[in-house]
């Protein structure tokens, strides 16, 4: 009957999260994917193409080296959805291995489904976290760097001699990537490391001075990519930047506004009371901190989301910062519920739901709920008036016409599915997205649709 109930979750999660992979064949190239796509198209060398991007425009220098392998280079967009829908898939799945060392198979795969649901669903900007090859190479995949680095991270201290060594170097590269992504991970992750050398020398953990090692290095790789000079050139395209009171109060105020949309919505609240009633199943191999340096720790993470790019920019944007720390909000909650169940006991208080069926009922109705709402009542809205073939149509009409006649000005789509945001052109030569698809039609071999 158990393994029943486990087969008709992971069976209910997968199927919500089908449409999702689904709108992946209909994501098309926008904005600063038309700017790389003919930069990384360039005959020059790869060496050229990184320290363009590094010493002009940024120092991310991990996310650097993956627009320079730009699907669109190839000319079909078809890679271009490829490699979208691969990063969605490789979610769940990352998230399994590394949930696997606390809990059983079933439950951790029905947490990966289920953390991926909640983290495609209710994050703000699913286009530019999901079905944008830029986003997801100066983003997603670096929340997938992270997990993978502390996937060995983990593997190493329950492993033998030289295994161990190699699970250690694989951790730390896997580290100095991490840091590359963007800014916010940047910031992020060597503090993270800091706080557990100060629990480590607390405690006199016989692992500090490796966790110090660590601290060491991500502190090193931040430098490279807040002191580049292409972070300096690029500060320059935003005037309002460095304002520290406006960053901090406005910040303040996206730090509570963010928390409260993800906290008190139905499915979380409801997957939230699974967790505390189930807290004491969950076997964590590193010792669990204390409920309240988590509070901290999320209320830190969510705000450094939203100080960065106002610090940077005079403004939050487009919310591509928040998708990042909303990744590791959800994983920081569930150490925080079963930190302050196992405490307080409260997995003793509502014992009533820790019953097999009641555990089913609860999270099939999570998921139910899921299906209809959030980003999830978009792609519905979308396929529902076929918007997703329309802004297919539009965008292939427009393509054809750019290649015929590459002297014609570029008009905006006619047609945008509610589940994309984006960043189109403004009819006018002198807007950047307009000038970088330009380029990328007259200088790159394109395949005509």
């Amino acid at each position: 009957m158990k393994y029943q109930k486990n087969s008709l979750l992971i069976f209910l999660a997968i199927g919500a999260l089908l449409p999702f992979c689904a709108v992946c064949f209909f994501t098309l190239p926008f904005a600063d994917d038309f700017c790389f796509g003919w930069t990384a198209s360039e005959s020059i060398s790869f060496t050229q193409k990184f320290l363009n991007q590094y010493l002009y425009w940024n120092g991310r220098y991990s996310a650097d080296v993956l627009v320079n392998f730009h699907p669109l280079v190839s000319g079909k967009i078809f890679w271009y959805q490829v490699v979208v829908l691969l990063s969605l898939v490789g979610t769940p799945i990352i998230l399994y291995f590394f949930l696997r060392s606390g809990v059983s198979k079933y439950i951790a795969i029905i947490a990966s489904l289920l953390i991926t649901l909640l983290y495609l669903n209710y994050q703000p900007n699913i286009t530019e976290g999901i079905y944008w090859f830029i986003g997801v190479s100066n983003y997603h995949l670096g929340n997938f760097c992270l997990l993978l680095h502390f996937i060995f991270l983990m593997h190493s201290f329950s492993s033998e001699k030289k295994l161990k060594i190699v699970f250690q170097i694989l951790s730390f590269v896997l580290l100095i990537f991490s840091v590359g992504f963007n800014e916010v991970g940047a910031l992020l992750i060597p503090n993270f490391y800091f706080v557990i050398c100060l629990l480590n020398c607390k405690t006199n953990s016989a692992n500090k001075n490796f966790f110090a090692l660590l601290f060491i290095t991500a502190l090193v790789a931040s430098g490279f990519v807040f002191f580049s000079p292409g972070n300096f050139i690029r500060a320059n395209e935003f005037p309002e930047r460095f304002n520290l009171l406006h960053s901090v109060i406005h910040s303040s105020a996206q730090t509570i506004r963010f928390l409260a949309t993800w906290i008190f919505n139905l499915p979380f609240l409801i997957l939230s009371l699974v967790v505390l009633a189930n807290a004491e199943k969950i076997k964590i191999k590193f010792p669990l901190p204390d409920y309240l340096v988590l509070v901290a720790a999320i209320l830190f993470v969510v705000f450094i989301g939203s100080f960065l790019p106002y610090m940077a920019t005079g403004i939050l944007g487009q919310h591509r910062t928040i998708n990042y720390v909303f990744f590791f909000f959800l994983l920081l909650w569930v150490l925080l519920l079963v930190s302050f169940s196992q405490k307080y006991f409260v997995y003793e208080k509502i014992a009533w739901l820790k019953s097999e069926m009641q555990v089913f009922a609860l999270t099939a109705i999570s998921i139910l709920v899921m299906l209809f709402s959030g980003n999830s009542l978009k792609i519905i809205s979308d396929w529902r008036t076929d918007n997703f073939s329309k802004y297919e149509t539009a965008f292939f009409d427009r393509q054809k016409k750019i290649l015929q006649n590459p002297q014609t000005v570029i008009q905006p789509l006619s047609i945008i599915p509610k589940t994309f945001q984006v960043v189109d052109v403004k009819a006018d030569t002198s807007f950047w997205v307009d000038k970088c698809m330009k380029r990328y039609y007259t200088e790159t071999k394109i395949e005509l649709y």
